[in-house]
């Protein structure tokens, strides 16, 4: 939407590889995410990354998946940052913290590498295995794997009355757990942070909230929290990546508290 940076010359001598989807311009407003890679020779199609914070070296392995994805969002950095600072400042209180639709878990790496005791949910055995790889990798243990339904984990947690200190979700706008549940976010979200909210330790607590569905401004993730928990002094805004070319490239939006 805004002028290139870069001539194509030079942008083909940076790309090692990239994601086309199966469209036209006769139906750009397809909704379909089926695509395929395109590598220049000599590019992996795994391989591992570092993240560090704070003399911890977190390993992530990229991938270059079928549907687009690498295995991390680096947008997400800044939650990282807030996450290990969180569980740093709860230490005392042995924090427990839920990841809910963790994906490939860098954010339970964080939790876990400030001292949490980490349960990390995703309905795909496929990301859980990919955790695990990056837990081992970067020289953690003792992670709790759940591979079930978001909502149903909730809402069974909540008659257990199990209590947490950290909460941290990242809801796709479209999902289907591993028994088929359906999972659409603008049906969901409240549901699942209401319930989420009888989850949260009343004191000494935060959450994290993503959202990439388009439309959704950083406002109705703001709007939502607040709806939930009204005293939390709740931060909000767009996730963004900074281009080589010192462009905002947004990517998403986030809404967090810590108390």
């Amino acid at each position: 939407m805004w002028d290139k940076k870069l001539s194509n010359e030079e942008w083909e001598n940076m790309v090692h590889a990239y994601y086309s989807l199966d469209r036209n311009d006769s139906d750009r407003e397809s909704t379909s995410d089926r695509g395929k890679w395109r590598m220049k020779t000599g590019m992996s199609e795994n391989w591992f990354i570092s993240y560090d914070q704070k003399n911890v070296s977190l390993k992530a392995k990229l991938a270059l998946t079928s549907f687009g994805h690498v295995g991390i969002f680096p947008e997400q950095a800044p939650n990282w940052n807030f996450i290990f600072d969180s569980v740093n400042e709860l230490k005392n209180e042995n924090p427990r913290v839920l990841n809910l639709f963790a994906y490939t878990g860098v954010a339970s790496l964080a939790a876990r590498a400030a001292g949490a005791e980490v349960t990390h949910l995703d309905s795909l055995k496929q990301m859980i295995g990919w955790c695990r790889e990056n837990m081992e990798h970067s020289g953690l243990k003792d992670i709790r794997w759940v591979v079930e339904d978001a909502m149903k984990f909730v809402k069974r947690e909540v008659k257990r009355g199990n209590k947490y200190h950290g909460i941290i979700m990242d809801p796709p706008a479209y999902g289907r757990g591993p028994e088929g549940e359906k999972w659409i976010l603008d049906d969901g979200i409240n549901e699942l942070i209401e319930l989420s909210a009888k989850l949260l330790h009343r004191e000494k607590n935060f959450f994290v909230l993503n959202m990439y569905s388009k439309g959704f401004s950083s406002v109705v993730a703001h709007t939502l929290l607040q709806s939930h928990f009204p005293k939390a002094k709740i931060d909000a805004g767009e996730l963004v990546l900074e281009s080589k070319t010192k462009q905002n490239l947004p990517l998403g939006v986030f809404a967090r508290f810590t108390s």
